[in-house]
């Protein structure tokens, strides 16, 4: 009788996966953007991965509300790969004010099967709250650097109204709010955020939200985007030689550059196999490092290549570098 319950179970399992579409490689579904400012574009991005072992295609996704555009990052997608569906919810085209507002967008996944994923955004608008600007953005900062930005927020509605608490998604991202002025009915409040120097490099998003006084208005949510860009960046990132055969010496070229100029001190992790090319003498924005693999038996060699520089910012960059060697 265990033996036959234990079956059933590995069964009814295989069913569950074999059931499992599209809406399951979705980490959320729903975004309710809570209360928000009329006039605003409002974006959210549904991430989602592919973890079938078939290449997965998109078509266009539809909307059930023209103030909703969608948009993917990807259309076409190998094992393992990850992409996202952009809902960019224009709220000046929302027509009426104080009501919830909910949109629906249609994702087709075309291949390996036909398969229609609904994703929904929410949203309240307010003729009576402002923010200005409507995004927290940093725009480009380089490592290391951090930075601070700030927008104002006001509600026309209430003489007493108060921001209680800021808080921010973002593990780099802190928030205060100070009140800036209060006018009969009209309250501002300033919404400082403050990007942590250590910061990793990369486009990051988070949200900053707000608890306010007000019932309507009692939670506000303000995107926040950055980019942070390395004080000195490697392009590409990595060297991949692939198959080499023993007793060649093919190269690959890395550019390495700032926006200030800098010297290359040393480069360490060079080898019999493993030899590299650089200006040690010359102060510039950018270096060419090239790199030349010289297998001398069979199989295989990952390296750690690290280039030194006088940069302050970023003293070192790592380059991995694999090969893998064939016979003559």
């Amino acid at each position: 009788m265990a033996r036959f319950v234990m079956g059933l179970v590995g069964v009814l399992a295989f069913n569950t996966l074999a059931l499992a579409g599209p809406g399951d490689l979705f980490t959320e579904k729903e975004k309710d953007f809570g209360v928000s400012p009329k006039g605003t574009v409002l974006v959210h991005y549904f991430r989602f991965t592919n973890t079938t072992n078939d290449t997965i295609t998109l078509g266009q996704p539809r909307v059930s509300c023209g103030c909703v555009t969608p948009a993917l990052s990807s259309d076409r997608l190998a094992p393992g790969e990850s992409a996202a569906v952009i809902a960019y919810m224009d709220t000046k085209r929302i027509p009426h004010a104080g009501i919830t507002k909910t949109v629906l967008v249609y994702v087709p996944f075309t291949s390996p099967k036909f398969e229609e994923v609904a994703l929904k955004v929410t949203t309240v608008t307010r003729d009576d709250l402002m923010m200005s600007p409507d995004v927290l953005a940093f725009g480009n900062v380089t490592k290391g650097k951090g930075a601070k930005v700030s927008t104002k927020v006001t509600f026309t509605s209430d003489p007493k109204w108060t921001v209680n608490k800021a808080t921010s998604t973002g593990g780099f991202v802190s928030v205060e709010a100070t009140l800036s002025s209060r006018s009969g009915s009209i309250v501002t409040y300033d919404i400082i955020a403050t990007l942590a120097k250590e910061c990793p490099a990369g486009s990051w998003t988070s949200d900053v939200n707000l608890e306010t006084s007000h019932a309507s208005v009692a939670k506000l949510r303000i995107p926040v985007t950055v980019n942070v860009t390395a004080a000195v960046a490697a392009s590409p990132g990595t060297v991949a030689f692939g198959n080499v055969k023993t007793g060649s010496t093919p190269e690959q070229k890395i550019t390495i550059q700032s926006a200030t100029p800098f010297k290359i001190l040393e480069v360490k992790g060079a080898d019999t196999q493993l030899t590299v090319k650089y200006d040690t003498d010359i102060a510039k924005a950018v270096h060419t490092v090239v790199i030349a693999a010289n297998p001398t038996a069979a199989g295989g060699f990952i390296r750690t290549v690290e280039i030194v520089t006088d940069n302050k910012d970023q003293p070192s960059i790592i380059v991995p570098v694999t090969a893998k060697v064939v016979g003559k």
